[in-house]
């Protein structure tokens, strides 16, 4: 994930506050979201447009998740669009179907089986409700995948992995909430990729939260962590 130009960092006491040998940008408003957080780093989707135009998502209100009980409101959330997941069941339909004639030396005696066609079918199924079921949600102070959500600026843990081409967060909160997602999906929206790096960003300088050297890397959070 490569340095955002788009992220600078405060420099004046009006755009953020001063920790130790680092600036950080201030925490929005709770209920408001303003002053908005600066963009974070590592932004991979760049081009996107807003979620108006993003035909991959639904941006129906009544779908709009509810913030997790006792939290401020949800500001920004993501969830895919029925022509996304119908796509991406197809995609992977079709790429199977390829990868089974080509693994069977490109002959097509398979064709006739009819528990292939079921099987392929099941699969494609599968993978559009996996596709629709995608969601994230933030608020200034939480973030939200599914059901799991943490409070960012209360952040114990912090660390990366990655899964085949994906980089995932597992993140920990005071209270002990545990919260295993996708950058990809957290970066489905722009504005959840920003409030939830700020509070990252404000737990690993003001709390110390523990980072793992994958997550120090990408984050860009300091290397005391």
């Amino acid at each position: 994930m490569a340095e955002d130009p788009g992220f600078p960092r405060p420099l004046d006491p009006h755009q953020g506050e001063h920790f130790g040998d680092h600036w950080l940008p201030v925490k929005p408003n709770s209920e408001t979201g303003q002053p908005f957080p600066p963009h974070a780093p590592g932004y991979m989707r760049a081009g996107k447009g807003t979620p108006e135009h993003d035909r991959g998502r639904d941006t129906t209100n009544s779908r709009k998740p509810r913030p997790p009980a006792g939290q401020g409101p949800t500001l920004v959330w993501y969830r895919a669009s029925k022509r996304k997941a119908v796509i991406f069941a197809i995609g992977l339909f079709v790429f199977v179907g390829i990868f089974l004639f080509i693994s069977r030396g490109f002959q097509v005696n398979w064709l006739p089986y009819w528990q292939v066609w079921v099987a392929l079918i099941f699969f494609a199924v599968l993978m559009y409700f996996s596709a629709k079921a995608a969601n994230c949600a933030a608020g200034v102070e939480w973030v939200m995948e599914g059901k799991s959500w943490v409070r960012v600026y209360e952040l114990k843990s912090i660390k990366a992995y990655t899964y085949g081409n994906d980089l995932n967060l597992h993140l920990i909160d005071a209270d002990g909430r545990k919260m295993q997602v996708s950058v990809t999906l957290l970066q489905s929206d722009r504005q959840i990729w920003d409030l939830t790096y700020n509070g990252i960003l404000h737990s690993a300088i003001k709390n110390g939260a523990e980072t793992n050297q994958l997550a120090r890397g990408t984050l860009k959070l300091p290397r005391e962590g």
